[in-house]
């Protein structure tokens, strides 16, 4: 059931779910609007233990649908639903065909303000990582932890992390977000949930990239508990996936990036495949 439940949620994310339906922040702007309304935002605003129940009170009920109804076509439909609306990121997607044609078209002051929409911090001609690496993250974050977290805690864990994942980034993009209180916590809480995921994330990037250079980097990080999970990604993807200094910033590093990502999704379907037929996950 995960592993179809992936498949499936992975295809239909590709060719058809870009309607704002389908994103995360679509959900979470009308929940925060319900709980405004009610008077339950201003009750729970002030304790962080009851923001933190508030915040995970839709994975409380999607915990209660799931364990009502026993059956197995309506599990799979409530999966791939949760998934699809996860993994949501049609903004960035837009963001990044929008840098490629900015690349095409020469636009070297259009392509930076695309990376930096992409999230990118500085770019790599100030200091700051590339833009492949900033694609790495996002599929991270996007999919790789998303899917980690399903395979463990099942749909719950998925939209649990989703969720904390929303709320974290509302906190450090809108300054005048009434979160701003609980952006120390939820940036820990959502530390700590990508510190495994990115270790083993990262090291399907040297099993399916350049196993050799990436390995010396890995190890450095491996074990580390400071070090931002985003340069551990970053700088193991980057390892793995070596491009010449002269393809840095250009269209061909990020294209690169995205192989390399792409090939790491399919090794960890073949691992939930294997895992599947071991009965280690449903």
């Amino acid at each position: 059931m995960i592993l179809i439940s992936v498949i499936l949620a992975l295809i239909i994310e590709r060719l058809a779910a870009k309607e704002d339906a389908w994103q995360l922040n679509t959900y979470v702007k009308h929940f925060i609007s319900v709980s405004e309304s009610n008077g339950l935002f201003s009750k729970i605003y002030s304790r962080r233990v009851d923001f933190f129940i508030w915040l995970l009170l839709p994975v409380l009920l999607l915990f209660a649908v799931s364990e009502t109804f026993d059956f197995v076509l309506l599990e799979l439909a409530i999966n791939v639903v949760v998934l699809l609306v996860c993994f949501g990121c049609a903004y960035l997607r837009e963001k990044y065909k929008g840098y490629l044609n900015a690349l095409q078209r020469d636009d070297a002051e259009a392509a930076t303000l695309y990376a930096l929409q992409l999230g990118q911090k500085r770019t790599e001609q100030d200091g700051g990582e590339t833009l492949g690496q900033t694609i790495a993250w996002i599929n991270f974050r996007y999919y790789g932890a998303v899917i980690f977290w399903f395979v463990i805690f099942g749909v719950c864990g998925a939209l649990g992390y989703a969720l904390i994942r929303n709320f974290a980034d509302l906190t450090r993009n809108d300054p005048e977000s009434a979160f701003r209180k609980h952006k120390k916590e939820l940036h820990k809480t959502l530390y700590w949930l990508d510190w495994l995921p990115a270790r083993i994330v990262s090291f399907g990037y040297l099993i399916i990239g350049n196993f050799s250079q990436g390995t010396a980097t890995y190890l450095k990080y491996v074990f580390n508990f400071s070090v931002p999970n985003r340069r551990v990604i970053g700088d193991i993807a980057h390892a793995a996936e070596r491009v010449e200094q002269e393809f840095i910033g250009c269209s061909f590093e990020a294209k690169c990036m995205v192989r390399l990502v792409k090939r790491n999704m399919l090794l960890m379907l073949a691992a939930i495949a294997i895992l599947t037929l071991l009965g280690s996950v449903g």
